[in-house]
């Protein structure tokens, strides 16, 4: 299930780290939308729930300047939300009906439509796709992974298979074959809780990569993926790709 979200800034200003400020309104969505599921994806035994979450999301900004502390942004302000879940998908979409304003730490957000999208189909077990959001991988010590580097497929091919196999009870079919035909690297901004505290530093550098590829496997795995999104941080507005 995949659909485009609306909204503006009320004061033109979102924060730099904006990703995690998209992330606390889709969890209100899910919240409002069905406080079942909520508790499901969010608690375990009355403590936060560490599980890969089922969905990804990109944010595209119009006419907006990034200025020292915040990101001035006089034009809309565009969301798109997959998931491979469909009670998930209701679930989010439901709850943002439901939400006209959201405040996230002093940021205030106006919510104008909803919309769903057709979702694309995968017929072919090697697609070309493009990045709608960057695509994080990243080796054991955290640190991001050149797109480039042999080990970038092998990170991919393994955070995938742990996801599908939380998802659907067993991992990959096939071995995924990465093959970068334009690809950016992006280096992230992102405010963590807990970050400033540990390193004495504002902001969380993540080193990303957007643009067009090819990916190879076997279509169910690579439909999955397409809906869910790819590699590490999902949740957190990475991976989301589409067909070119």
């Amino acid at each position: 299930m995949r659909f485009k979200i609306n909204l503006s800034a009320a004061d033109k200003k979102i924060p730099i780290g904006n990703r995690f400020m998209i992330c606390s309104l889709l969890k209100k969505a899910i919240e409002i939308g069905d406080a079942e599921l909520f508790n499901e994806i969010y608690f375990y035994e009355d403590k936060k729930n560490k599980k890969i979450k089922d969905f990804s999301f990109a944010i595209y900004l119009r006419d907006f300047k990034v200025e020292d502390s915040y990101i001035n942004v006089n034009g809309d302000i565009s969301i798109t939300v997959s998931t491979p879940d469909y009670n998930l998908g209701i679930a989010i979409y439901n709850g943002l009906l439901k939400i006209k304003t959201f405040n996230f730490k002093g940021y205030n957000l106006e919510l104008k439509t909803v919309t769903l999208l057709k979702e694309a189909k995968v017929k072919s077990n090697i697609i070309p796709c493009k990045t709608l959001s960057p695509i994080f991988i990243k080796d054991r010590a955290g640190k991001g992974i050149d797109v480039h580097d042999s080990n970038f497929e092998e990170g991919l091919n393994y955070i995938s298979n742990l996801y599908l196999e939380t998802y659907r009870g067993y991992g990959l079919r096939e071995r995924l074959k990465f093959i970068p035909i334009n690809m950016k690297k992006v280096v992230v901004k992102e405010e963590v809780e807990g970050f400033r505290e540990g390193t004495n530093k504002q902001f969380l550098l993540v080193d990303s990569y957007k643009g067009i590829f090819n990916l190879s496997g076997d279509i169910d795995d690579l439909q999955i993926l397409l809906e869910a999104g790819m590699g590490y941080r999902r949740s957190q507005g990475f991976g989301l790709i589409d067909l070119v």
